[in-house]
């Protein structure tokens, strides 16, 4: 064999060798990279890193007024965090839509027996049609429901009325109350004492939208107790979740805190209501204030259907992680 031919010879078979090892090397390269664990994911820590568990068991109803609208319904079924909302009788198609969503429903009653601070002359019958309208939706209607109704001037007698017709028809019902706080410490001023004016409802919650303090809030919660709640009603809590400093708005900017930044006291306030109940047996739920929509801007500043809205202006992602573990963790408890 010729020299050169012999070397070309030699140089293929190095060549081959070369080859046969740079393939191997990417076999086991591939095997290597497909066997190798993922990255691990990047976890985000807790928005509230102590935030302290639910042990009342007692505490398991989670809500908020103003979400009626079916793009709203949807938005807060979606958090998951939520389980009551309240309702009009004769918004058919809400509580249609809130069914539908399983959320447990208060209805409220004030277009029922009420006009001018006395009983219609007809709520007997419109009671009665009501109760046909409502059949279909009776496994999510825990209840019935009346918004501050001795500061919006009910009597006594029409309020006390109401209450013991829907306790005799639906005496496993809830018949609750929310109660203006100045109701509470001005009874005079409206000719009623609270505790007889509200004995006949189940539950009761008072709303106080007072810059966060929690041994203030403690101070209410036990003058709650002792001058209106005292027929051994069960007690929801109504955080705050709006802010407004203009003053042509609402007169709840007298008592809102302006030098925090916007927001940070409905923090103040989901965190430490939710400190309160769950040490509190007699606290069963919260009905915050308010979710709102843009027809709220006459009123407020600010809602908590801004700081949600992932995409909004207003997001803060800490305010809609908190709403969304308190709530869960207090829906829990919704056996």
């Amino acid at each position: 064999m010729y020299p050169a031919v012999k070397k070309l010879h030699i140089f293929v078979i190095v060549l081959l060798i070369f080859a046969i090892i740079a393939a191997t090397f990417s076999v086991f390269v591939t095997i290597v990279r497909n066997n190798a664990p993922a990255p691990a994911a990047t976890i985000d820590p807790p928005i509230w890193p102590d935030m302290p568990a639910n042990t009342n068991p007692n505490l398991k109803y989670f809500g908020y007024y103003h979400f009626s609208e079916p793009e709203a319904i949807n938005a807060v079924a979606e958090m998951g965090n939520a389980n009551v909302a309240k309702a009009d009788a004769d918004c058919l198609d809400e509580i249609a839509n809130l069914a539908a969503k399983d959320f447990k429903i208060l209805i409220m009653t004030r277009h029922i027996f009420f006009k001018s601070g006395e009983l219609k002359p007809d709520y007997q019958q419109i009671w009665e049609q009501t109760k046909i309208n409502l059949a279909p939706y009776m496994d999510n209607i825990i209840g019935f429901y009346v918004d501050e109704p001795m500061w919006t001037g009910k009597s006594q007698e029409a309020f006390q009325t109401s209450c013991q017709i829907v306790r005799q028809d639906f005496p496993d019902k809830i018949m609750m109350a929310m109660v203006c706080w100045f109701s509470v410490i001005t009874p005079d001023l409206l000719g009623y004492e609270p505790d007889e004016y509200f004995k006949y409802c189940t539950d009761l919650g008072f709303d106080y939208y007072h810059p966060w303090d929690k041994d203030y809030f403690l101070y209410n919660v036990n003058v709650f107790k002792t001058k209106v709640a005292v027929h051994n009603q069960k007690i929801w809590l109504s955080p705050k979740g709006f802010y407004v400093a203009d003053h042509d708005k609402s007169i709840n900017w007298l008592n809102e805190d302006t030098t925090l930044p916007h927001g940070d006291d409905i923090v103040n306030w989901i965190k430490g209501c939710y400190e309160v109940a769950v040490e509190d047996h007699e606290i069963v739920g919260f009905f915050t204030f308010v979710y709102g929509s843009d027809s709220e801007i006459d009123s407020y500043d600010h809602w908590l259907a801004q700081y949600f809205d992932v995409d909004g202006e207003f997001y803060r992602k800490d305010i809609r992680e908190l709403y969304i573990d308190i709530g869960k963790a207090i829906i829990a408890n919704d056996n």
